[in-house]
């Protein structure tokens, strides 16, 4: 039987180190949509109390029997978020704009658990103001997508006021307040997240509530 030509075998050789050199392909992108897992209720507001939140940071704990349904369950770009917002009365926007700080307005936070209930603030999108979108909900688009990594936990910061709560729920359904355990019925002090890299425990647990906002994460590619 004749030998193959040597011009023929090394490019087959070489052919077959580059197959195993080149890496395998990168999962296809696609989106995922981080959101609150059962039916969400209107928010508060002009019901009398408006339920708001007000000058703190909120991450929703539970959702019924889901628990920490905003962790992020792989690393990937948040692209966007929303929120859905009430509709306050003109009295209760005057109040609420001359009680906790100014306009209402609210910003995406991305935490890192850093040990127990405490969490590090690792990225913050771009602060918004609400009152455009009272009664809709906001869908809002980042020029520069937010990294998050697999066990990142997604958060609603509000340094000022936001109608984002919807009531109605059982005790099963809670969100947590980046307030110290003695601060849990002080509204008017602030203790929203915005300093990168800083810490903060979120010991206040309120029930029957959700957080009404959600966002968009892009994953590989």
């Amino acid at each position: 039987m004749l030998a193959e030509p040597v011009s023929k075998t090394l490019a087959t050789a070489v052919l077959a180190c580059l197959a195993l050199a080149l890496p395998a392909f990168a999962a296809e992108p696609h989106s995922v949509v981080i959101a609150n897992t059962g039916r969400v209720n209107a928010p508060s507001c002009p019901a009398n109390p408006c339920t708001v939140i007000s000058r703190t940071t909120a991450v929703q704990a539970k959702d019924g029997s889901v628990r920490d349904p905003f962790e992020i369950r792989a690393s990937g770009r948040i692209v966007s978020w929303s929120v859905t917002l009430a509709v306050p009365s003109s009295g209760q926007v005057h109040y609420f704009d001359s009680h906790e700080g100014g306009t209402s307005r609210a910003e995406l936070a991305v935490l890192r658990n850093a040990s127990g209930l405490t969490y590090k603030l690792v990225a913050l999108s771009p602060l918004v103001h609400l009152e455009p979108y009272f009664g809709k909900t906001a869908e809002l688009a980042l020029a520069h997508p937010l990294s998050v990594a697999k066990g990142d936990i997604l958060a609603l910061s509000v340094p000022t006021w936001a109608p984002a709560l919807a009531l109605g729920y059982p005790a099963t359904t809670s969100w947590r307040a980046s307030r110290g355990a003695s601060g849990c019925t002080d509204v008017t002090s602030q203790t929203s997240q915005t300093t990168l890299g800083a810490s903060t425990t979120y010991d206040c647990l309120y029930q029957t509530a959700l957080v009404t906002f959600s966002a968009t994460e892009t994953v590989g590619g």
